[in-house]
Parts: C-alpha cells; sequence; structure tokens
C-alpha cells in the first residue's frame, strides 16, 4: 500500500475495516432518502421533469358558510315578577282557653264547624259558681241592711240622708240651740257659768258624734262597694264557665287602587270564625293555670300568605303590589292578592326578606296551612325587546346571542330578563306557544338574531340564512 492510501484508510468507517458491513447500510439508507425526495419533489434527477404544483382552488379555498336560522328582534309587552314560594295562614288564629276551672258538662261544636262571635263553643259545670253568686248576694243585702238601704246607692248617693247621721246632726242642731238659749240668760243672770259649761260640752260631743257617724256611714258605704264587686267577678266567673267564640275588629291593610273597596268590603264580612282543632272532651276536666287550649279558631275570610324574597328584590318589593298564586288544591284558578308588609330587615342568614300578601278568600276555598307559589307583579313594560328562547346560548355561566351582520356572526353577551310565551303560528308545533326572553339591554329592537346553528359558528363565522319553510312543507 501506497502512502497516499494510508490516510484514505484511515478515514474509513471501523465496520468497513472490519469487513464492510457497515458501509453497505449507509449507502443503502442514502439512496432510500434520495428516492423519497424524488417522490415528495424535494429532489430532482438530472433530466427529469419537474413536480405539477397544486390546483390554486385548492390553496385559496375558505370555510363554507354556515347555514342558520334567524328571527327578529320583537318589541312585546312584558311583566316583571319576582317569584316565590309560602304559605297560607288565617287572618287571625286564635286559641281558647278556659278562665275557670270545672268540669266539661258540654261540647257545642267541633273541626270545621263556622260560628258566630258570641256563639257557645263549651259549657264547664257550673253549680259551685251560682252558689258563690248567692253567697255573696247575701252578704251584700247584709251590709245594706246595716245602712238601712235595701239596694245599692248609684255614684250620686249622699251619705247624710242615711239615718244614723241625720239622727247626730238633729243631736248637734239641739245642742246649739241650747247653748245660743244659755247665752241669752247670762245677761240677765238666769244661769249659772257651770251649766254654760256643759251646753258647750254638749255642742263639741254632739259634733264629733256627727263626724263619727258620717265615717262609719263611709265605711259602711265602701263595704257595699266591694261587695259589688266581688258579686260581679262571682257573676263574671260564673258567665265564663260558658266559653264563647270572642268578637274582635278585623283591620285588613288598605290595598291602593280600584280593587281598595273591593278589599274592604271582603274584610267588612270577616266576622266569623272556622274551628281548626278541638283538645276538648265532654266530662274532662280543665284548669285555668295554666292554661289548656280547647279550641283553635281561625278566621277564613281573609289570609295572609308569608313568604321570603331574595335580598336583590328589596328595592323592588313594595306594599300594594298585585301577587297571582298558585295553589295545588285549585289548579288552574286564578288567586290575586296584595303586598301589604314588607320586613324592612334582610335576614343574615339566609339574605333574604319576609313579605306578608293578604289574600280575600270570603268562599273559603283556600284553606290556610296550604303551600302557594307566589309572583309579585313589579311592573310592566309595553315595548320591551324580545327574542326566541332558542337563540340564546349559555355556558359557563354566560349567556350570548348570535346577531346577523353584513352575513356574519356577531356574538353580544346579554342579561336575560322577564319570560313570556305567545302564541305560536304553524311553524311551531309543540303545544302551540314559543317562549320569548326579554333583553333589557344591548339589543335594537328589529335586529335579526340565530335561532339554529350555534354550534357551527363563532364570532365573525360567515353564514347563510336559510328560508322559512312554507307552512305544510318539510323544512
Amino acid at each position: 500500500m501506497s502512502a497516499v492510501d494510508a490516510p484514505a484508510r484511515h478515514l474509513l468507517p471501523p465496520t468497513r475495516r472490519r469487513g464492510g458491513v457497515g458501509w453497505i447500510a449507509l449507502v443503502s439508507a442514502l439512496s432510500g432518502a434520495a428516492a423519497a425526495a424524488v417522490h415528495f419533489g424535494l429532489l430532482t434527477l438530472p433530466g427529469a421533469a419537474p413536480p405539477a404544483p397544486l390546483p390554486a382552488t385548492e390553496t385559496e379555498k375558505l370555510p363554507a358558510a354556515v347555514v342558520v336560522t334567524v328571527a327578529p328582534a320583537t318589541l312585546r309587552p312584558v311583566e316583571r315578577r319576582v317569584r316565590t314560594v309560602g304559605t297560607l295562614h288565617g287572618f287571625e288564629e286564635i286559641d281558647i282557653s278556659p278562665l275557670v276551672d270545672g268540669r266539661v258538662v258540654r261540647v257545642a261544636h267541633d273541626v270545621g264547624d263556622i260560628v258566630a262571635p258570641g256563639e257557645t263553643l263549651l259549657d264547664i259545670d257550673d253549680t259551685d259558681f251560682r252558689l258563690a253568686v248567692d253567697e255573696v248576694g247575701r252578704s251584700l243585702e247584709l251590709e245594706l241592711a246595716a245602712l238601712g238601704l235595701s239596694t245599692a246607692p248609684d255614684g250620686a248617693f249622699d251619705i247624710r240622708q242615711l239615718p244614723g247621721v241625720e239622727r247626730a246632726e238633729l243631736v248637734e242642731r239641739s245642742a246649739a240651740e241650747t247653748l245660743e238659749r244659755y247665752r241669752g240668760l247670762v245677761e240677765r243672770n238666769a244661769i249659772t257659768k257651770d251649766e254654760i259649761q256643759k251646753a258647750e260640752l254638749a255642742l263639741d260631743t254632739a259634733r264629733l258624734d256627727r263626724k263619727q257617724r258620717l265615717l262609719e256611714a263611709e265605711q259602711a258605704l265602701a263595704a257595699v262597694r266591694h261587695r259589688e264587686a266581688v258579686l260581679a267577678t262571682a257573676r263574671k266567673r260564673l258567665t265564663d264557665t260558658r266559653i264563647v267564640a270572642p268578637s274582635i275588629e278585623i283591620h285588613t291593610f288598605p290595598v291602593p287602587g280600584p280593587v281598595a273597596a273591593e278589599v274592604a268590603s271582603e274584610a267588612a264580612l270577616a266576622r266569623s270564625f272556622t274551628i281548626a282543632a278541638r283538645r276538648v272532651s265532654e266530662g274532662e276536666v280543665v284548669r285555668s293555670t295554666p292554661p289548656a287550649v280547647l279550641f283553635k279558631l281561625v278566621v277564613e275570610d281573609v289570609l295572609k300568605l308569608k313568604a321570603s324574597v331574595p335580598e336583590r328584590h328589596a328595592a323592588t318589593v313594595k306594599p300594594g303590589q298585585e301577587v297571582d298564586l298558585a295553589v295545588e288544591s285549585l289548579p288552574g284558578v286564578p288567586v290575586v292578592g296584595h303586598v301589604v308588609r314588607v320586613n324592612p330587615t334582610i335576614d343574615t342568614a339566609s339574605r333574604t326578606f319576609d313579605i306578608e300578601v293578604q289574600v280575600p278568600n270570603t268562599d273559603h276555598r283556600l284553606k290556610p296551612g296550604s303551600f302557594a307559589k307566589a309572583s309579585i307583579l313589579l311592573d310592566r313594560r309595553s315595548d320591551a325587546v324580545t327574542v326566541p328562547e332558542e337563540a340564546l346560548v349559555r355556558f359557563a355561566g354566560v349567556t350570548k346571542l348570535f346577531t346577523v351582520v353584513d352575513d356574519r356572526a356577531v356574538a353580544l353577551v346579554v342579561e336575560p330578563g322577564s319570560r313570556l310565551d305567545v302564541a305560536a303560528g304553524s311553524s311551531v308545533t309543540a303545544g302551540g306557544t314559543r317562549r320569548w326572553i326579554e333583553i333589557p339591554h344591548g339589543l335594537p329592537a328589529g335586529a335579526m338574531v340565530v335561532t339554529s346553528g350555534h354550534a357551527q359558528i363563532t364570532d365573525g363565522a360567515a353564514i347563510r340564512v336559510r328560508e322559512a319553510a312554507l307552512p305544510g312543507t318539510a323544512p
């Protein structure tokens, strides 16, 4: 080997020096890479034609327009409402307890009965109470006899008319006349000084006796008044053995507006009670201390709905607002009430405030204790912008819709308002109604909003509006 060949041999890979296997593999790899480059047009062999370029229509082709349906934003009358739930209560609920102890001899009414004020509910054995009235009456007669009277005097009675007082006044007058006569005899020396002193003493004694008689008469008269009071108490306890429905005055909240006269007339009829519970039986001994509840009476002519409203509506819910109620026991029957009271404080635990709704119920079709859904009317608008419900897209707590501007979709984040169901045309088949949603801000009336195809479009995407199908044809 020559000196020229030695460096070249030194540069050969080790595998080549060992037998040539590695060199063969390297040559094969390079040949394959060259063939692939020629195939994909990355390498042109000498004498070969260059690869054909791609068609211009393929490189410049844009995404196809998405086919959608649209509907115009329409002005409609809308009612703003707050919805809540609550329980109906009687306008007044009264627990009847006994005022005296005794055994029940008669129960006159039971649960569900309607009773008027003053009507008997039950009777307690009154034997002991009648005897007590007789005893106190005899004591009163004894006191009157001591005064020489047969009946109790009235407030204008003059105690000087009593016999004892009149007698004392006569004695005093006689003593005064005697003393005056004796003093006339002194000038003629016809009477001694000692007799004058006796006459003066007799007059002083008569005066003191008259005063004593007046004090005794006042004490006797006070005893008569006391006996009269004891007798009145005994008679009251005798009367309390007959338990009756109470007489109470019902004051309803004045509702403003055209319904005021109607509600006032309803309130005027609230003069009866419905027995909601009876907890006593004939023969049972009842006690006044501690008081036991014998009956529970409810005023049903006017009911009260008590409910809680979220804090965010505290500035808009006010007394006098109309409330529509839905009660399960009266499906489909309209029930209307009015807000009468609004609690001025917010419950810090629930972040709500309480309201009270007054509901007329003269026919007693509503029952206290019933569950009711309430819809409070805040205000009415005749020109609210509304869109079909299917135009709204909700994702991750955000509500938006797409409007059509120059054949492109423009996304608009909105805050939905009130909902209303509108009678639909022939294009809507489900139930004959279509739900529309109020958009209070950001959307002009008449704007076209996308109602289908939301899944394929984004903000700025090209769209093509599909023509509405004719009635009776497939869309």
